[in-house]
């Protein structure tokens, strides 16, 4: 999904947050290797006004060492850029949020023993959020993540940790919990901070999902008249998705569903200038997994 960058919380890499199509494709350490996809949502002031509606273009790529650190120790990092274009209609907070982008470089340090239950994780994110006018310190930032999971069995484990991130509109530091279930081969359970997947493999060629995501991010933006101001957008989303198998590592995903709990606002020096709280909307998903380059 999108977030990319995602777009995940604190142990995401070690906790595999789906059915694992072609786990032989793969190091069971990464996620995936690449995620390319567009998000599209909509949504209206809480008045009936204005109709608002945003897209989010994804790319995201993972990499590993070509060798290890040691069998126990691995060393990942990734490039991952994201475009959001937020139309207000007819209403305008203050300035041109059409072209937003965000490119973010991980570097993510995973322990995992064959001989122990817990594995570690540890990432940091340089990351740039701006509209490209006007560069200066306040468009750079970070994430952070450190975690851990305990396998209980071949069916369950349990993930807990901290992440400082930006994906919710803010900058803020929050405890990451989750945990994976798999009581069948076709049938998985996920948990991996405000990400929750139920998915059902009906076919070596598909499988369905149910669940909720956020998404949204936080620029630093010239506004109208010329000073810089950090913009931040939310939104959660909920529904329904389709993984389908195009060819071997390769498989189409689409999601449609609602999105909630949607704002839009603008702070300068730590203070609310402009704040909007969306009515409930409407939004689709379309992108590819890539599980091998």
């Amino acid at each position: 999904m999108i977030q990319v960058s995602s777009i995940f919380l604190a142990s995401s890499l070690l906790a595999i947050a789906r059915i694992d199509p072609e786990p032989e494709n793969r190091s069971p350490m990464t996620a995936m290797p690449g995620r390319f996809g567009v998000l599209f949502g909509g949504a209206s002031q809480e008045s009936g006004e204005n109709n608002f509606n945003w897209e989010q273009l994804t790319l995201q790529g993972g990499f590993g060492l070509r060798k290890p650190i040691n069998d126990e120790l691995k060393l990942f990092y990734g490039v991952n850029y994201r475009f959001t274009r937020i139309n207000e209609g007819e209403g305008s907070s203050g300035a041109d949020l059409s072209h937003l982008h965000d490119l973010i470089v991980p570097f993510s340090l995973v322990y995992d023993s064959s001989n122990s239950p817990w594995s570690f994780f540890a990432q940091v994110s340089g990351q740039i959020a701006t509209d490209f006018n006007d560069m200066s310190s306040d468009d750079f930032d970070y994430s952070a993540r450190l975690g851990t999971q305990y396998k209980f069995s071949d069916t369950f484990s349990l993930n807990f940790g901290a992440a400082r991130v930006r994906n919710f509109g803010d900058a803020m530091v929050l405890p990451a919990l989750g945990c994976i279930w798999q009581p069948t081969n076709d049938w998985s359970f996920t948990i991996l901070g405000p990400r929750i997947t139920l998915s059902h493999q009906l076919s070596d060629r598909l499988i369905i999902r149910g669940g909720g995501f956020p998404t949204g991010g936080l620029w630093n933006v010239e506004d109208n008249t010329g000073n810089a101001v950090d913009y931040g957008f939310a939104s959660y989303n909920a529904g329904l998705g389709i993984d389908f198998k195009l060819r071997r590592g390769i498989w189409l995903t689409a999601w449609a569903g609602a999105n909630f709990a949607n704002e839009l606002r603008a702070e300068k020096n730590g203070n609310t200038i402009f704040e909007e709280d969306l009515d409930n909307g409407f939004f689709s998903y379309l992108g590819i997994n890539l599980y091998e380059w």
